[in-house]
């Protein structure tokens, strides 16, 4: 996980319950690496990431020390973030089950949504999932997902028909967002990032949509799917170095360009994370790339 994603570059407090959070990408700014290696973007999850960091910030400078950010009640996208941008995230509540954020960059609104907060999520004692298994491909995600290194965050998937996939990721010590990891770090420190877990799972979602022609349009040229809304994540547990994840995604609904899914994430049959909707759309690759040209 990119430095400049983990940390705000500056922090205001304008009210009670009103915070304010400033990121600055730099052109080279190694969070848009391998998303997409042709027209890059800062990956939405990344968003999610960088307003569970504020939020959790704002909540202990606030005197509530117990509660952390536990699920995503929504979270809408409305344009990228590009390379050289500057971010603003605004927080604000009236009551702690309904944190309001709102990203905003010169020109224009990034994304919003509303953040669940509660108790520490403890690492064990989510409900159990089945084992059941399905034949694992490890050359799918190469030859179908765009993504390049580090952000390739699917190892194997194993695809059912058109409306259902397991991909699994195997989490090692070894991978850049435990690049500055010490023995001196609990086990809460060395949790999977929020981002890259959310990342990972949208990416086995874009494996499944491969099955519905959602990486090519009606004339055979590039397409991305990308993610324009999430509902409903709920964060139950930590994942860890050397755990796999397991992504069980379903189709809820497809349409020629959009689709909806849902599933879970699950470690050794506890589970991690519940999503109920991710809203999916498949666009032209050269609209990106018209995105970074009108900056």
């Amino acid at each position: 996980m990119a430095r400049s994603v983990r940390g705000f570059s500056d922090c205001r407090r304008p009210g009670l319950r009103e915070w304010e959070f400033d990121w600055r990408f730099a052109d080279d700014d190694d969070s848009f690496q391998g998303h997409f290696p042709t027209y890059p973007i800062l990956p939405g999850a990344f968003l999610l990431e960088m307003a569970q960091h504020a939020a959790n910030h704002a909540l202990a400078q606030s005197g509530q020390t117990g509660r952390r950010v536990t699920s995503v009640t929504r979270l809408r996208f409305q344009n990228p973030v590009l390379p050289g941008d500057t971010c603003t995230l605004q927080v604000a509540w009236d009551d702690l089950d309904a944190v309001q954020i709102r990203f905003t960059k010169p020109g224009g609104a990034v994304a919003h949504g509303i953040l669940g907060t509660g108790p520490v999520p403890r690492h064990a004692g989510a409900p159990e999932v089945s084992a059941a298994e399905l034949p694992r491909d490890p050359t799918v995600a190469l030859k179908v997902l765009p993504h390049g290194h580090p952000m390739r965050l699917v190892d194997r998937v194993a695809l059912d028909g058109t409306a259902r996939a397991v991909a699994y990721k195997n989490i090692t010590l070894n991978e850049p967002c435990f690049s500055a990891a010490h023995r001196g770090m609990d086990e809460a420190q060395l949790a999977y990032p929020l981002a890259l877990l959310v990342e990972s799972f949208a990416q086995g979602a874009g494996l499944l949509l491969s099955r519905r022609g959602f990486f090519a349009d009606a004339g055979g040229a590039a397409s991305l799917t990308v993610f324009g809304e999430f509902r409903g994540i709920h964060l139950l547990g930590r994942a860890l170095p050397g755990d796999q994840l397991r992504h069980d995604v379903h189709l809820l609904e497809c349409g020629r360009n959009v689709a909806h899914l849902a599933g879970q994430t699950s470690v050794g049959g506890r589970t991690v994370a519940l999503f109920d909707d991710l809203m999916a759309f498949s666009i032209g690759a050269t609209t990106l790339g018209a995105a970074g040209g009108q900056r």
